[in-house]
This record gives structure tokens, C-alpha cells and sequence, in this order.
């Protein structure tokens, strides 16, 4: 047959599974790590959990380089196969050469519940001249801009704001918000994110949003599970030290307990001249 074909252990890079950690165990964290067996260009990032409401990617490190661009984690879900973020958002774009390594942290937080962890990278084998140091990588550096998480009252009027610090320049691209209910498990692709609206996105108290004061967006329209894959396009730079914020707020009717909320943004590479 014709066409052109992978090489060998040129499909997809992956890692150990990780052991299960008891829910006694909460706020422990895992270290995922895959190692090239050839030079690769990575790509689409997935990663899988028993459990992983609540849960928080901490670190992503490629050759030991962190590509997170704040101080604030990513929620997992936002990395799940499930999560609707077609579109190249998914690729790292970055290069490891032949023994060096992708390395996720993770940190364990749902409340009564045990959750173990594993990921997937696919790659594209290439020639080892082709590899690009992380030293001269640039903005690919920066993959995503982490929110954090904050809980969330159940009453009405209940208000809650996630921060973070840029820790260097770049762009932010498409904002992922997640419902995440300890109780329930499925919050994350479920209806509470209906319940709740998105007040105000800020940087240096910069107002991003469009409209007048009180008019607001359904948090469900950048949810994780929301299938416009258009929506939530920031497209705003941020300089290095920049604060980032989203505020919440539960409208109408309250929530059926108190949740947790938690946000990133993927990244955009800067406009050169």
C-alpha cells in the first residue's frame, strides 16, 4: 500500500496509570510521565480519571519546562475526552527529543472519593534536527492559563471570584469554566452550570465582558461541556504579573448544595511584527 505512515512508536505518548490514591488522600498529588522513545512533535493532550471532580492539573512540563502561564491550576475535566474543545485548542505543539519527557502533576481534591489518573499525547514522529529547545520555543510555551477553583454558595445572590497571576506574557484564548459537584459527580457536563452566571471578566480590572454593568452571560455558554466550540474566545493579551479574575453568581433559584467552580483558558500565541 501507498501513503505516507507513522514510524514505529510514532502514535501516541503515554504513561503509567497511576495508583489509585484513597480518599483519605485528598490534596495528594500524582506525577504523570511519558518518555519519547523517538523525537516527537506533540500534539493532542487527553487526560483520563476514575474520579476527577474536583481534581486540579497543577504543573505540565515538557522536557521540564512548565507550560501553565499563571499561578492557578486547571480543572481535569477541561483535559477529558469527553470536554468540547475541538478546534486545535487540544495540541501542545511542542517537541521532546528522543528520552526526554511530558510530565503532568496532578492534584487529588474531590472530598470522599479515590481517583487515579493516566494521559494520552499524540504524536507525530519527526527528525531530531527538527526538535526545538524549549530555550527557543517562545509562546508555544505558554499552553494554558489556569483560573483555579473556588467554592460556590447555594443561595441565591451567592457571589464567588476566581484569580490568577500571569507569570509571563501571552494571549488568552478560549475560556473553559466547570460545575464541579463533589455530591453529585456529573455537574461538570450536567445542568447546574444553568444556575449560575458569569458577572464579570476582568484583567487588571479591565472589564472584558460587553455589555452594561448588570448584564451578564450564562456560565453554560463557556462550560466544559457547551458544543459551541466558537464561544468564549478571549483573545486578550495579559503581560507578565497581569491579574485575571471571573466572577460568579447563582441566579433565579439556588443550587442544590454548594459547588465547586474552576476555570482556565487555553493560549493564543502572541501577534509578531
Amino acid at each position: 500500500m501507498n501513503g505516507p505512515y507513522r514510524n514505529s512508536q510514532g502514535f501516541s505518548l503515554g504513561c503509567a496509570h497511576s495508583a489509585l490514591i484513597p480518599a483519605a488522600a485528598v490534596g495528594n498529588t500524582v506525577t504523570l510521565q511519558g518518555t519519547a522513545q523517538v523525537p516527537l512533535l506533540l500534539e493532542d493532550l487527553i487526560i483520563d480519571s476514575t474520579t476527577s471532580i474536583g481534581s486540579q492539573v497543577t504543573a505540565i512540563r515538557v522536557a521540564g519546562q512548565n507550560i501553565m502561564a499563571t499561578n492557578q491550576s486547571c480543572p481535569v475535566f477541561a483535559f477529558a475526552n469527553q470536554a468540547q474543545v475541538e478546534g486545535g485548542w487540544r495540541s501542545l505543539s511542542l517537541t521532546l527529543d528522543q528520552s526526554q519527557t511530558l510530565a503532568i502533576d496532578i492534584t487529588n481534591n474531590p472530598a470522599g472519593a479515590a481517583a487515579s489518573f493516566q494521559f494520552s499525547c499524540s504524536t507525530t514522529p519527526i527528525s531530531g534536527v527538527d526538535v526545538v529547545p524549549t530555550s527557543q520555543s517562545g509562546d508555544a510555551l505558554n499552553y494554558v492559563a489556569g483560573l483555579g477553583q473556588v467554592a460556590l454558595a447555594a443561595p441565591v445572590g451567592s457571589v464567588a471570584t476566581l484569580q490568577a497571576t500571569a507569570l509571563r506574557p501571552t494571549v488568552l484564548g478560549k475560556l473553559i469554566m466547570c460545575v464541579e459537584d463533589v455530591a453529585g459527580g456529573t455537574q461538570p457536563f450536567g445542568a447546574a452550570a444553568n444556575n449560575i452566571s458569569i458577572v464579570s471578566i476582568q484583567v487588571n480590572n479591565i472589564e472584558l465582558l460587553s455589555g452594561a454593568v448588570a448584564d451578564e452571560i450564562p456560565l453554560s455558554a463557556v462550560a466544559v461541556g457547551s458544543t459551541d466550540i466558537t464561544a468564549g474566545l478571549l483573545s486578550y493579551p495579559v503581560s507578565l504579573n497581569s491579574n485575571i479574575s471571573v466572577q460568579i453568581a447563582v441566579r433565579t433559584t439556588p443550587l442544590a448544595a454548594p459547588v465547586t467552580v474552576s476555570g482556565m483558558c487555553y493560549c493564543l500565541p502572541r501577534a509578531t511584527a
